[in-house]
């Protein structure tokens, strides 16, 4: 998260409201959009963990815990849970199947990214233009591993059949181009926090889907 650990304390709790009322709507309405509307759930404990990272900045010893940790979700979290999620919400057999195949990628792909990371010796952390800038200690992993990782975190979201989800996917695309451009030092604490703020798009996902509900419904009456 940019600016502060205030600001990080206020998005995690905004978040987390967000995120039980999206969770509690999806279960009365649809359920199959349960795990995206968990979404903001993931992003405030993720917001939780950097305020900590903020805390104890300058004592790595005592912060190293929460580096990893915040680290850890960023890595493996999002290419198994996005397309794990796609797949829970579509009603198309073809692209159910390909979106649990994505999931499976995304289990071997976080696997391999737990791996690196528990070979870490540390991560370094600075601030880079008010944001907190994570450098595992670890000899980096092939690029086609970061296409990769972008792949199984957007395409779901941009091949949903869901308008919503959609349009949520084009702004997670655009948001991680524009972190990457502006700050790259910095780019996933940035790019998770504008994913964070367009996850609130979700929630009109599933009243999107109560409506086609409610439309079919009419139209055999």
């Amino acid at each position: 998260m940019c600016y502060s650990l205030e600001a990080s304390i206020t998005a995690g709790l905004g978040l987390g409201l967000a995120g039980y009322g999206m969770v509690a709507k999806a279960l009365r309405h649809d359920r199959r959009m349960l795990l995206f509307a968990a979404f903001p759930l993931v992003f405030s404990a993720h917001q939780f963990v950097e305020a900590a990272v903020w805390l104890t900045r300058n004592d790595p010893v005592v912060g190293q815990p929460f580096r990893y940790l915040y680290t850890l979700i960023a890595f493996a979290m999002w290419p198994v849970l996005t397309p794990t999620a796609a797949a829970y919400a579509e009603s198309d057999p073809e692209r159910n199947r390909l979106w649990w195949t994505m999931g499976g990628v995304g289990f071997v792909l976080a696997a391999y990214l737990i791996a690196k990371l528990a070979g870490a010796d540390g991560i370094d952390l600075s601030v880079y233009r008010h944001s907190l800038a994570y450098d595992p200690l670890f000899e980096r992993p092939p690029l086609a591993t970061d296409f990769l990782y972008l792949l199984l975190t957007v395409a779901p979201l941009i091949l949903s059949e869901r308008r919503a989800i959609k349009i949520f996917g084009v702004a997670v695309f655009l948001t991680f181009v524009m972190a990457l451009a502006a700050n790259r030092p910095a780019w996933y604490s940035v790019w998770c926090l504008a994913a964070a703020v367009f996850s609130f798009v979700i929630a009109f996902a599933i009243e999107e889907e109560r409506s086609s509900d409610y439309d079919e419904l009419e139209m055999q009456r």
